[in-house]
């Protein structure tokens, strides 16, 4: 159980992000302002994740992959998601994080199957903390279902084509990003071997073509994605510093 003090906090921390995300979501339809919004979420979102060794730009670095996916895309593709919508679904994938007991999402082993079933719960939450928002249904629906799987074994059970385009790119950068930064409960694996275990859960848990546009980005690209995220949460650890 967590204590009063931390439950405090965890609804200071909300309904501070809730005040700047409103602000950011009213320049949402305005092409000048798009950018800075994008750039002001960025930093909320690294704010809240910095040092914390689960998380740790997580949300940056799924954004950074979710961009170079949808950039080597065919054009066929492009017009079935709008690139503003994935930028705002791909930072926000974990928002539904804030409302699960940090001692949940901070958890160094193996969780056990009643913290598993809460955690499962944070797309809904997240859905939820977005709720009252407008101009974001496709950003909802790409967040609640982005851990679903093609076999329909995910969180809702949606299966193959139910599966918004949207979510299943995100579920391919997630799942790459999950395996190769940093955790406190497992090791990190190299580019090699996440793309073998990309493969591997390609037609079952992921989309198998769009593995293959992800297995075909270059390297070089793939690593920038993860050196973009270091440089800036940099900038927002304290951890070590005076």
């Amino acid at each position: 159980m967590i204590s009063m003090e931390s439950k405090v906090f965890d609804l200071l921390v909300l309904c501070m992000f809730a005040a700047f995300l409103i602000a950011i979501v009213s320049t949402y339809n305005s092409f000048i302002e798009k950018k800075r919004s994008l750039q002001l979420m960025e930093i909320l979102i690294g704010i809240l994740e910095a040092d914390d060794p689960n998380l740790d730009g997580h949300s940056l670095h799924v954004h950074n992959l979710c961009m170079a996916i949808y950039e080597f895309l065919p054009y066929s593709y492009r017009l079935k998601v709008r690139q503003r919508d994935l930028h705002y679904a791909s930072l926000l994938l974990d928002i539904g994080k804030l409302a699960i007991p940090r001692e949940i999402v901070g958890h160094s082993g193996k969780l056990g199957q009643s913290q598993w079933e809460i955690m499962k719960k944070h797309p809904d939450f997240g859905v939820e903390i977005l709720d009252d928002i407008d101009g974001f249904p496709k950003v909802k629906e790409y967040i609640l279902y982005h851990h679903e799987r093609i076999d329909g074994n995910g969180y809702h059970q949606l299966t193959g084509d139910q599966i918004p385009l949207g979510a299943k790119i995100i579920a391919v950068a997630d799942t790459y990003s999950a395996i190769t930064m940093n955790r406190s409960y497992r090791a990190t694996l190299p580019y090699a071997a996440a793309v073998s275990e990309l493969k591997l859960a390609a037609g079952k848990q992921l989309d198998e073509y769009l593995v293959k546009v992800f297995c075909n980005i270059p390297m070089n690209k793939i690593d920038e994605c993860l050196e973009d995220v270091r440089r800036k949460m940099d900038r927002f650890s304290y951890e070590g510093k005076d």
